[in-house]
């Protein structure tokens, strides 16, 4: 790998990180602006969501369009994402027009006003976006298992909130939670794509981002109440001799999703990469323990995938199946000793290297363009604090995970199950 393709992880003067993977030659650029802090660092469930629909639809002083009417006009596009340890700006746009779109981000990103008609209107969008959720089952099921993870806990809410939440929303409470994160120590830039390392930083050094960090130093030292926890999050206690816990969501209609999973690794913990390896010999290809008997051989389920999520002080994993109602109960009891036999019984040395190869191979895959290495590169450099990560080294510790690591990764994700269902 060139020096020019190398990450570049920085922090200015006023404390602003700035990570780039420069890609020299690359047309379409992604740059985003993310705010480390998100919906378990609220006082109101919902604010960080509402702040986040807010700041892409208002027009920042001096300027005559929406946010995302800008990001558009370059021919662009762009978006924001809400998640539990961060809220995220992004657009992927040409690479001519990168820096512009990254000042206009960082003016987004740094709002603390709202109209009151912006907010009215985009809290009845918030309210719909809830609304369709809570009546899908493949959708609210998540929300359904991550409150039986983490029960009471901040990690446990609905990253939007509910729909009633959102209808209690203020003007005043988003404002208060831009002021007391948006602010230095926790701003980062990400970019990936035809602009270089040193375009980027000097460009965030005259952005919006550089003001607010300077107007903001003197309050640095008083940390706000709502910070994440401190390791470990407490989760539920399961009684003595019961490795499984189950919530059941009803919901009217003929289709029901099934999640099974648990408590798992955080970012920077050394055993997610073997953790991928799990996650892909129980429902990654083909030949995978749930799609293997649950799709091919019992016709139970057309739709099956795993997901591995990592935060920077815990972690879950999941395992979404979808079935029609009258069979919820039999594919809920058969993928839970699916799991279980998989990791009682083990697996060869040589069905591990091909889990191995195919883990690796699809973090590559994942990363393929600008948009989706942006938003792995911040969230495991910022979050994972490994400002030298990298998609090639990532898979590479994966391909390098040994059948013990993977085995031992494999019990402890298994030794307390977690299963949630919605409809039925």
């Amino acid at each position: 790998m060139t020096a020019a393709a190398e990450i570049v992880g920085r922090a200015l003067d006023n404390d602003i990180r700035v990570l780039t993977r420069h890609r020299p030659g690359a047309e379409i650029t992604t740059v985003s602006v993310w705010i480390l802090a998100g919906s378990r660092d609220e006082t109101s469930p919902g604010t960080a969501h509402l702040f986040e629909h807010l700041v892409m639809q208002a027009v920042p002083p001096g300027r005559k369009m929406r946010v995302i009417d800008e990001i558009e006009s370059y021919g662009g596009e762009g978006n924001a994402t809400t998640a539990r340890d961060y809220v995220v700006l992004y657009a992927r746009v040409p690479t001519v027009d990168a820096l512009t779109v990254l000042d206009l981000l960082a003016e987004a990103a740094t709002a603390t006003e709202f109209a009151p008609v912006l907010v009215e209107a985009e809290r009845r969008v918030v309210v719909e976006e809830l609304r369709l959720a809570e009546a899908d089952p493949t959708d609210i099921v998540h929300d359904v298992f991550f409150t039986a993870v983490y029960g009471d806990h901040p990690m446990g809410r609905p990253v939007g909130g509910s729909p009633a939440d959102a209808l209690r929303l203020t003007a005043a409470e988003v404002t208060a939670w831009s002021r007391r994160h948006v602010r230095a120590g926790r701003i980062a830039v990400v970019v990936t794509g035809g602009v270089t390392p040193a375009a980027v930083t000097a460009a965030t050094a005259r952005s919006a981002l550089a003001g607010l960090s300077a107007t903001h130093q003197s309050a640095r030292a008083d940390r706000p109440a709502a910070e994440p926890s401190p390791l470990p999050i407490p989760l539920p206690a399961m009684a003595p001799g019961v490795r499984s816990r189950r919530r059941d969501h009803p919901l009217p209609g003929d289709t029901a999703a099934v999640v099974l999973g648990g408590p798992a690794f955080s970012l920077a913990d050394p055993r997610l990469a073997a953790a991928e390896v799990v996650m892909e010999l129980f429902a990654g290809g083909n030949t995978s323990v749930l799609v293997e008997q649950l799709r091919t051989n019992l016709g139970l389920s057309y739709d099956i995938w795993g997901d591995l999520s990592g935060y920077h002080d815990t972690g879950v994993w999941r395992i979404a199946i979808t079935t029609a109602v009258e069979h919820r109960d039999e594919v809920a009891g058969l993928a839970a000793d699916l799991v279980r036999s998989a990791v009682a019984d083990g697996w060869s040395d040589a069905r591990v290297a091909v889990a191995r190869r195919r883990a690796a191979g699809l973090v590559r895959l994942d990363a393929e363009t600008s948009l989706d290495e942006t938003l792995l590169l911040g969230r495991h450099a910022l979050l994972g604090g490994s400002v030298d990560w990298s998609v090639a080294e990532y898979a590479d510790r994966i391909a390098a995970a040994t059948p013990q690591q993977v085995h031992d990764a494999a019990v402890s994700m298994a030794d307390q199950l977690v299963v949630a269902t919605a409809g039925g």
